[in-house]
């Protein structure tokens, strides 16, 4: 294979918790007396919350609970909600595949440590992995690009050679902005008009490992 490692986003790539990410959200602003429409914060999902909240409230609501809001939903997530994400069908078998293929692989999200911790585990994946990243790895999430930054640094491939498969507009952004390319997927639910700045678009991770050769000739220049 020409391509030398792939950086996995996880969250609506490999695992189905985008709509569960968004009713979270929803909840925490309800909290806080904030009422933010499901069709508003759906389409900021893929955001960390450094940059969806500050996006979503005024300065003034900002400085009485923005911080607090962002640990609120990070405790209802992973107290109520997290235990509910399934993976997408075959998602650990079609890592195992690009494994077999003799590809480096690293989950490269920037969602909280515990959180990746466990999807990996329910991926089953731990043994094929050469690691994982975390909001702890990078000061801002996507669309910065220090995400896959930090995946590049555990991957050590070089970035002529290395994908990355990502669900959201932000992933593609970030990709980008670190001058990689981007196989976006449509199982996140994003519109199709929304990733079409990808190299790729495929409607999951399946389809991605199905056509991986012709992947592959993309990094034959």
């Amino acid at each position: 294979m020409l391509i030398q490692g792939i950086l996995f986003d996880i969250d609506g790539t490999l695992v189905d918790s985008n709509d569960i990410h968004t009713r979270v959200w929803v909840e925490a602003f309800q909290h806080f007396g904030k009422a933010i429409e499901y069709d508003v914060v759906r389409h900021h999902i893929g955001k960390g919350g450094d940059l969806l909240v500050p996006d979503l409230l005024n300065a003034r609501e900002m400085r009485a609970f923005g911080e607090k809001l962002k640990e609120y939903r990070g405790d209802l997530f992973q107290k109520k909600y997290m235990k509910t994400v399934r993976p997408f069908p075959r998602a650990g078998e079609n890592l195992r595949i690009l494994h077999q293929r003799g590809i480096r692989l690293v989950l490269s999200s920037s969602a909280d440590p515990e959180e990746v911790e466990y999807y990996s585990g329910l991926l089953g994946v731990e043994d094929l992995l050469k690691g994982t990243t975390s909001k702890e790895d990078a000061e801002f999430s996507k669309p910065s690009p220090e995400i896959f930054q930090a995946g590049l640094e555990r991957l050590k491939t070089d970035p002529a050679r290395t994908l990355v498969v990502g669900d959201t507009p932000y992933d593609i952004l970030a990709a980008h902005r670190a001058a990689l390319p981007i196989a976006a997927v449509l199982s996140g639910g994003f519109e199709r008009e929304h990733l079409e700045k990808a190299e790729f678009l495929f409607d999951d991770v399946e389809e991605l490992v199905r056509k991986i050769d012709t992947v592959d000739e993309y990094f034959n220049d």
